[in-house]
């Protein structure tokens, strides 16, 4: 059904441990308009996650305005934690990792696209809240509960108007939530990492393109990255996560000078100077060893069944894969 595809390109499910898969329940509607997608479900106990493995996995550019509708909602938003109940209203960013954890719940999701959104709310606003006892709060919720009541009787591009002005009102409410100076470099390195992802192609952008594309000063950028080593070695560590990711999931269909080429190295020497530095192993080993055992489905399914920790990406899949492969 199309919201359970909507919702799977977004989260990942699961059911507590402790729960009674006998009594189990998920149901719900969508109804996809030009630039959003609206959407009522609901179900039993449940866990849902986007961790960053997911993030590197599935990047994504949505957001959403959650409703409670019942139910009650523990829920961490990258450090953000929080508990939900009936009529509250939180904005979610999918490039931001998220977990939430449920008894039983009903709730309306307004799903859009960053690029779409009113500016204010591209800002920090992860897990902000209105919550069910503020007038902002209850006036929202009534225009987003109006617009599934009638969505049927309405045209796509009347409900999408209804849908841009609750995002409009959502706008001059949300930012205002919570104090947003605690997370400002996490908000530097979160609007870089969205912008390199569509520049690692090009050797030419570097801390300078970077800090220029960000519209802040260089002292601010290096700044941000002072944990991650400076900007030039975690822009050389996102290209190489790139090409890691690209090798494997090709299955062989990319040689090594193309992967180099595709994420910004000069030369395929310097690619494979720099892979074996940070990975201990040759790209073309790791080609290898994607080929003969189906690099693709051996990652999806080592995420499914093997990945534990939120912070699995396919680094993590390397070093266990090598481990394997060392193995007596």
């Amino acid at each position: 059904m199309a919201w359970k595809a909507a919702l799977s390109r977004l989260v990942d499910c699961s059911i507590p441990a402790d729960f009674d898969p006998a009594s189990f329940n998920f149901y719900g509607c969508t109804w996809q308009l030009p630039e959003a997608f609206l959407q009522i479900n609901g179900g039993s106990a449940m866990t849902m996650s986007r961790p960053q493995r997911a993030i590197d996995d599935r990047p994504n550019s949505q957001m959403s305005l959650y409703l409670v509708l019942s139910g009650e909602i523990t829920t961490d938003y990258d450090g953000r934690k929080r508990s939900h109940s009936s009529g509250d209203i939180v904005a979610i960013d999918y490039s931001r990792p998220y977990e939430c954890h449920t008894s039983g719940y009903e709730g309306i999701t307004i799903t859009f696209d960053r690029a779409s959104a009113p500016s204010k709310l591209q800002g920090d606003v992860h897990g902000m809240v209105l919550t069910a006892d503020s007038s902002a709060g209850v006036y929202l919720g009534g225009q987003i509960r109006s617009l599934v009541d009638h969505v049927d009787g309405l045209s796509v591009d009347q409900a999408q108007s209804a849908v841009d002005g609750i995002l409009r009102f959502a706008e001059t409410t949300l930012p205002a939530a919570a104090p947003r100076k605690k997370y400002d470099d996490f908000s530097v390195l979160d609007r870089a990492r969205r912008l390199a992802r569509g520049k690692l192609s090009d050797p030419d952008f570097g801390p300078d393109e970077l800090a220029n594309a960000l519209s802040i000063s260089r002292s601010k950028l290096f700044r941000s990255f002072e944990d991650h080593g400076g900007v030039q070695r975690w822009l050389l560590g996102e290209r190489l996560k790139a090409s890691l990711r690209t090798i494997v999931l090709s299955e062989g269909k990319l040689k090594i000078s193309a992967v180099a080429h595709q994420h910004g190295f000069r030369s395929e020497a310097h690619f494979s100077r720099a892979f074996k530095k940070r990975y201990e192993t040759s790209p073309s080993f790791v080609l290898d060893l994607a080929m003969h055992s189906k690099g693709s489905s051996m990652y999806l399914s080592w995420v499914k069944n093997d990945a534990k920790e939120e912070r699995a990406t396919i680094e993590a899949w390397l070093a266990s894969a090598l481990g394997k492969e060392n193995s007596p």
